[in-house]
């Protein structure tokens, strides 16, 4: 009829966008060139409501899979209104409104072959740019992602999809062949990323689909899990080794101690990145891939803990073992439907598996599409509920006019700014200090809780010997942004000594020195300030001993000390 074609269109449509596109879309004039990905979110969350409300269609939803969001919902406003900083609450709160919306519309379309090509041909194209990455001068894969890990936890997602419809007896021999070419080139992709959870996740995923493929109970059913198993027992040694040595291990040590206080309702969302400096492993600025600013706990469970508690860790779980459950009692009869499960069932556990390491699902580029597969997958659940058109409508009438609002919001309030934040950082490479301070400004002027732009616009500020604004400005993000975000207190340090105020200058590195023992430079500063100003020669020589302690060849450290032996002062 012409309303099933309508709907059919528009579906297509929509997942064309979200599913071709989504993926392979960048914006580069912005910062942040991948946020043009939440985008396609929105308007998929535009375009199917409006066709359902024409087709009048009645929403529905399992009622444990439907409380469960509902109160996982509830609850993430909760902890957005207790959160501290409310601003970095509403940032993680745009991220989960995105996906639960997301997860509403995939829970009431039901996916076809054709439309799970879209997502395979996406895969693909960005499997080969990731590939030419590989083999290009810097061999860092980015592919249309702009970070390896990112590229990859989405990748496993398509890789499961494909490695199900490979196992799929209705395909043509052809078409087995072809989705056996793309699941080895999505392996590959995977591979050349250099991720470790990742590969570890694929192999996870493929061994599901293989457990769920394969019907009759036997070794052959089991068989990816028993390699997996053998094969993580027989590299545990190294595998110990490897995290024990790693910045994850850090990080979630000064995260436990964090959960420890607050274990129960957490620290507010988003608010991880506040509240995490005070209790950081002060040894993981020693590790070589540390940095002065840690955003992500680098395991999802343990970042949902930290934040919402450990009621937000239970409901996010319950919603996975409640829509797995529910999968259990589907009765399926080797039909595409049931490839289509088995293929969102694995991709689902392989994102799981990948981000006990990895920080994907703290980016929409993995999470969006994370959340539409629970979605779909919740949506083969029986026993659902039909809620009536007369109500239903008002439900899409809200989906498509709120992911309206956020499109427009994310366009002006997120992406445009970005633009002028990346002509800012242009500009400050090219050593033009006044057009990057003007760029900032403009960043700042529109969103004025983006600690990171004032940052940089208080150091081109003390770059361009303008000390009082610098200074200004690190205040207001020390007292009201982010209390001692990155380097700010150094820097303060450094302002205060320009201008001769010394004891000012201490006061600040002292705190530098706190959230940081290992910082070189902070340490042969004062200890410049104690031989220079304070004429505490014993104090300096602590702070010298402790810079070669850290780098024995130490040019500074080396040479003043050998100065102070010439001169007799030790």
């Amino acid at each position: 009829t012409n309303t099933a074609d309508i709907y059919k269109l528009y579906k297509t449509v929509a997942l064309f966008i979200f599913l071709f596109i989504g993926p392979l879309i960048l914006f580069k004039p912005a910062y942040d060139y991948t946020l043009i990905k939440n985008i396609t979110g929105y308007i998929f969350c535009i375009l199917l409501p409006v066709v359902f409300i024409f087709d009048r269609k009645e929403f529905a939803a399992n009622s444990k899979v439907f409380i469960i969001i509902l109160f996982f919902a509830i609850w993430l406003l909760a902890s957005s209104f207790i959160a501290p900083f409310g601003y970095g609450a509403s940032r993680a709160l745009e991220d989960y409104l995105l996906y639960l919306l997301i997860f509403l519309v995939a829970l009431n379309i039901k996916l076809e072959k054709n439309d799970i090509y879209l997502w395979i041909s996406s895969g693909f194209v960005a499997s080969i740019i990731a590939l030419g990455n590989f083999i290009g001068p810097r061999r860092y894969v980015v592919s249309t992602f702009g970070n390896p890990n990112f590229f990859a936890g989405h990748i496993l997602m398509v890789f499961s999809l494909t490695c199900a419809l490979y196992f799929f007896q209705g395909n043509k021999k052809s078409e087995r062949y072809l989705f056996l070419i793309c699941a080895i080139l999505f392996f590959f992709s995977i591979i050349a990323t250099r991720s470790r959870a990742a590969i570890l996740a694929s192999l996870f995923g493929i061994s599901t689909v293989m457990f769920l493929s394969i019907k009759r109970n036997g070794i052959k059913k089991w068989a990816g899990y028993i390699l997996l198993f053998m094969t993580s027992v027989f590299l545990s040694p190294r595998f110990y080794h490897w995290l024990i040595a790693d910045i994850r291990w850090y990080i979630w040590r000064g995260a436990f101690k964090m959960i420890k206080l607050k274990p129960v309702t957490g620290w507010g969302l988003g608010n991880f990145p506040f509240f995490y400096p005070y209790y950081r492993i002060r040894e993981y600025f020693l590790q070589v891939e540390s940095t002065p600013v840690t955003t992500q706990v680098h395991n999802e469970y343990l970042h949902i803990w930290v934040e919402t508690g450990l009621l937000g860790l239970i409901l996010f779980l319950g919603i996975i073992f409640i829509i797995m459950a529910g999968l259990r009692k589907k009765e399926f009869h080797r039909d595409f439907d049931e490839v289509c499960i088995n293929g969102c069932i694995a991709g689902i556990s392989a994102v799981l598996i990948d981000n006990i390491f990895s920080t994907n699902l703290r980016n929409p580029s993995t999470s969006m599409y994370f959340w539409f597969l629970l979605g779909v997958s919740a949506g083969y659940i029986k026993d659902k509920e039909q809620i009536s058109f007369r109500f239903s409508r008002y439900l899409w009438y809200w989906t498509a006019i709120v992911s309206f609002v956020m499109c427009v919001f994310t366009s002006f309030y997120r992406i445009m700014p970005d633009i002028y934040f990346k002509r800012g950082v242009w500009a400050k490479e090219d050593g033009n200090l006044k057009e990057a301070i003007e760029n900032y400004s403009i960043v700042c002027s529109v969103n004025p809780y983006n600690y990171e732009v004032w940052y940089k616009l208080a150091f081109a500020y003390g770059e361009s010997g303008q000390l009082d604004k610098a200074e200004a400005i690190y205040l207001k993000i020390n007292n009201f942004l982010f209390p001692h975000y990155a380097k700010t207190d150094a820097n303060l340090g450094t302002v205060y000594l320009k201008k001769g105020n010394y004891s000012k200058a201490i006061y600040y590195y002292r705190w530098a020195e706190w959230f940081n023992p290992y910082d070189i430079d902070v340490l042969c500063t004062m200890a410049s300030i104690n031989i220079m100003f304070l004429n505490n020669i014993p104090e300096a020589v602590s702070y010298l001993d402790r810079v070669l302690t850290i780098d024995p060849k130490n040019e500074y450290a080396n040479r003043v000390k050998n100065l102070l032996k010439a001169e007799g002062k030790i």
